[in-house]
This record gives structure tokens, sequence and C-alpha cells, in this order.
């Protein structure tokens, strides 16, 4: 045994010993250089970046793999995607909520006024009562028919009670107090009367 170690055994084993040593640095350099081109795509499209990135592990090894994250970027692309779903969503959330057409404040979607400004944003329904959008024509609701409008001309003079858009008008000047609603169309002139409004 002595006669290993005397003839320069220990010599061969210092060199296996090196062998093993400098194949581990290399095969350790591989892993960073492979982990941080990994990295630096899942983290950026800049292709300068990613040259950059892996030229200064590549060069300084581990020490260039310790500045490299402290320099890489803070997310990765997919958290960056998922961050702008999420502000997409919000954002689309935000539009969707119903606004006045007067006042753009929020509004629920069943209100019939704005409770800020008094405008009109619906109608009820003669049969149900549930809010209805002025270009529905029968109610979603209920399946009712939206009356129609009132023809312009009346057989009967227009200060008479019976004729048959007085009710309609008589809610809509009741309602009056709590929304505005656009000015009624100047009556047509009376051709018997011969004199115009």
């Amino acid at each position: 045994m002595l006669a290993i170690w005397d003839d320069g055994g220990w010599q061969d084993l210092l060199v296996l010993a090196g062998i093993a040593f400098g194949a581990y640095l290399i095969v350790m350099w591989i892993a960073a250089l492979m982990w941080a081109y990994r990295d630096v795509q899942a983290r950026t499209r800049d292709q300068f970046t990613q040259m950059m990135s892996l030229l200064l592990v590549a060069v300084f090894n581990l020490p260039g793999l310790l500045i490299y994250l402290v320099l890489r970027p803070k997310q990765t692309l997919a958290e960056m995607y998922d961050r702008q779903l999420e502000a997409e969503a919000l954002l689309h959330e935000l539009q969707e909520q119903a606004t006045c057409p007067a006042c753009r404040r929020k509004v629920a979607d069943d209100f019939l006024a704005c409770p800020y400004c008094r405008s009109a944003l619906r109608t009820p329904c003669e049969s149900c009562a549930r809010p209805m959008m002025s270009s529905w024509v029968l109610c979603p609701y209920c399946g009712a028919d939206r009356p129609t409008a009132e023809p312009a001309y009346h057989s009967a003079p227009f200060d008479d009670e019976s004729a048959p858009g007085d009710a309609a008008m008589a809610a809509r000047q009741r309602r009056a107090n709590t929304a505005r609603y656009t000015p009624a169309a100047p009556k047509p002139a009376d051709p018997a009367s011969g004199s115009s409004r």
C-alpha cells in the first residue's frame, strides 16, 4: 500500500479529484446557463435583454447568475398577462354598469328615475310594474305588450276629460315632480276654429 503512495498514486487521485471537480463546475455552469435562458424567456420577449442575460451568466458563471437575479424583470410574462386580464375585467365591469344619460352617475338597472338629477330612465310596465326600457315593445317579465302611442288627432276636443289620452297624460304629470321629461309636442291647430297656436 505504501508502494502505491510512493509511486505517485496520490497524484493520480488528485488528478481524478480535479477532473471530477472540473466536471462538476462545467455541469453547474451549463445548468445555470439553461436556467437563466428559461427564466429570461419567461420574463421578456426583448432579444437584447435575453442575450445580455445569457452573456452575463456565461462569462461570470455563478456571480453572473447572482447579478442576473438582481437585474431580471420582476414579473413573468404569464403574471403580466394575468394582471392585464384582471385590469380589463375590472374595466369591463365598470363600463357595463349603467349610468344616467344626463348626469353620468352610476344607477342600478331597475331604477325608473335617476336619484341624483331626476331624469327618467325607464317606464314601469302597466301589467307587472317592473321597469321597462324605452326600446322594448313588450315586457320581458310578464309578456304584456307596451301600449302604442296615442294618435295625434282626436275627434273630441282636447279639454274634454273623457279623451282616451288624458289618463296617460295625467299619469305623466303626476310623475313629473320626480323625473324630468321632454316637453310634449305642440298641439295641432283646430281646423274648425281656423286659428293656430
